[in-house]
């Protein structure tokens, strides 16, 4: 699904409260050279993966997620004007 980048962190949040464990939301650009992915664990943890300008995973909770999202949309897509969003499940 296609979400304008004005309004993809506020999506992402909703998206990523209704994850169930073992299922992963990812968020890339329209080349997809670059992504965010948010992935539930089986005791209702998160994990947000950059996977672009930066290298980076963080352990967090739902109340965090928001903040870490914003940071993490802004600076890996900072000229994107559509972002594609897809939820699937992740294997153990």
């Amino acid at each position: 699904m296609k979400v304008s980048s004005r309004s993809a962190v506020k999506t992402a949040e909703t998206m990523v409260k209704r994850l169930k464990p073992g299922n992963q939301l990812s968020i890339v650009n329209f080349k997809k050279d670059r992504s965010v992915r948010v992935v539930r664990d089986s005791d209702g943890g998160l994990l947000v993966v950059e996977d672009g300008f930066r290298q980076v995973s963080q352990k967090t909770d739902d109340m965090a997620v928001g903040n870490i999202l914003k940071e993490a949309i802004h600076y890996e897509f900072p000229r994107s004007h559509e972002l594609g969003f897809s939820v699937k499940h992740v294997p153990n």
